[in-house]
């Protein structure tokens, strides 16, 4: 054991101690904030993003001086004001609340372990902007990016839906999704589609992959270990960017770290995709991160990785294709096949979380990947080629199209998978029986790897 995932030995007990650290309140170890005073007072802020709409007021997030803990203010609407922007600083007279329970749902510990140590709703006689940013600083461009695109997005002519999904899947901006058409994504199984995520780094690690090799016709371009070296170098600075232009969310950076480890593996001639690649990548982000760990898309996305990669190979040995290994017919099966298999094991490695998160799961959740999977390659390369094409007015109105229409045949087919019969599954899953779901997986694998070598 020791020699086959050596990393786990690291992994393990570190996850132990944050475990630990959290149930213990050790705040700074884990590095979330101390709570702000719920007694009212003068605040000096500074604004770190672009105000979201609420249904009674704008929500925004703002640096406090000169401790530097960041809160959410809920500014009141009102139509004489103008709203601050990124970089703006405020006076505010505010008295903060750490976020009350909702249920089960400890709605201030989920504050503090995304790094909000308050929040607090704010009059308009109660808040003046003091100074407009004349420059943005560094750490607040990736956001100021990912508005600029989005504004793109509006410019080109895309609105409602369309505009919602595309900004989802490109550029992980999910403040205009309807409430309803989340629900669509989730019920039919496309939850991770409007989540910038691994699938999306992936879509954009292979455009770049082929271009790079001229669409692998020239072996020697990426064989050869200096063109290796160039190629790899390419691709992570290229992903780097990607990061950037969706505003360096949690999930697009786990993606680019995998994709950074396993382009160094490549270069110096190592297995690139293995089970310790995934946990060297979760031990990393953990490290300077360690609140990641109660993140639910960091769970469900390790546990969807680590499905593929222990659960995928006995499934293709075990479905093999009867067909020959040549011609356009294979080919097709081939990716059909793959796509289910992928699926499969993704689903049942993160069937456990799903259920104990969400109390539902999807039961078609193959047709809605082999629907929207296609549909999400093609509207990401069309949405990327948009934000591109500002100096060509007619190819921009070309990829604004395909890009509406791309959307909005993804959003149909979402809303026809969740509406076929039995569809969605609703099952509470505790704690104990999550637990207990996962060492039966494990099991399971185990068995089917030995039957299937």
């Amino acid at each position: 054991m020791v020699r086959k995932f050596p990393i786990l030995f690291l992994l393990v007990p570190w996850i132990v101690l944050i475990v630990c650290a959290d149930r213990l309140n050790w705040h700074r170890f884990l590095g979330m904030p101390e709570p702000l005073d719920s007694i009212p007072r003068l605040y000096y802020a500074v604004v770190q993003d672009y105000p979201k709409p609420c249904p009674r007021s704008w929500r925004v997030e703002v640096e406090m001086m000169p401790d530097r803990r960041h809160a959410y203010l809920y500014l009141q609407k009102d139509t004489t004001r103008l709203l601050p922007a990124l970089g703006d600083t405020l006076t505010v007279h505010a008295r903060f609340s750490q976020g009350s329970l909702l249920g089960d749902f400890d709605y201030g510990r989920y504050l503090l372990r995304n790094g909000i140590a308050g929040t607090a709703y704010v009059r308009s006689s109660e808040w003046k902007m003091t100074g407009q940013a004349v420059r943005i600083p560094w750490h607040l461009r990736p956001k100021a990016w990912q508005h600029a695109a989005y504004e793109r997005y509006k410019e080109a002519g895309l609105s409602g839906d369309a505009l919602a999904t595309t900004a989802a899947l490109t550029l992980g901006y999910k403040d205009d999704l309807d409430p309803q058409l989340k629900s669509h994504f989730q019920k039919a199984g496309a939850a991770h589609i409007l989540a910038v995520s691994g699938l999306h780094t992936g879509i954009v690690y292979g455009v770049l992959f082929f271009l790079l090799t001229l669409f692998g016709l020239f072996p020697p371009l990426y064989e050869a270990r200096r063109h290796q070296v160039l190629l790899s170098g390419v691709i992570i600075i290229a992903l780097i960017a990607y990061a950037l232009l969706t505003g360096g969310s949690p999930s697009v950076v786990r993606s680019v770290l995998f994709i950074v480890l396993l382009e160094t593996a490549k270069v110096w001639h190592r297995q690139p995709m293995s089970i310790n690649t995934v946990f060297v990548t979760a031990f990393l982000i953990l490290f300077f991160r360690p609140l990641d760990l109660f993140s639910v898309s960091f769970q469900l996305s390790f546990a969807a990785v680590a499905g593929i990669l222990l659960f995928e190979p006995s499934l293709r040995r075990l479905f093999p294709l009867p067909l020959r290994s040549s011609g356009f017919g294979f080919r097709v099966a081939e990716y059909i096949r793959g796509l289910l298999i992928v699926s499969i094991a993704a689903q049942v490695f993160t069937l456990p979380l799903t259920l104990y998160y969400f109390s539902q799961t999807s039961n078609l959740f193959f047709v809605t990947n082999l629907l929207v999977i296609p549909l999400a390659f093609l509207l990401m390369v069309s949405a990327l080629l948009l934000l591109t094409a500002g100096w060509f007015p007619i190819a921009e109105q070309l990829f604004a199209f395909t890009t509406g229409r791309l959307a909005d045949t993804m959003n149909r087919s979402v809303q026809w998978v969740e509406n076929l019969p039995h569809s969605v599954t609703a099952a509470a899953m505790p704690p104990s029986a999550m637990v207990a779901m996962y060492l039966l997986i494990f099991l399971f694998v185990k068995l089917l790897n030995r039957i299937t070598a």
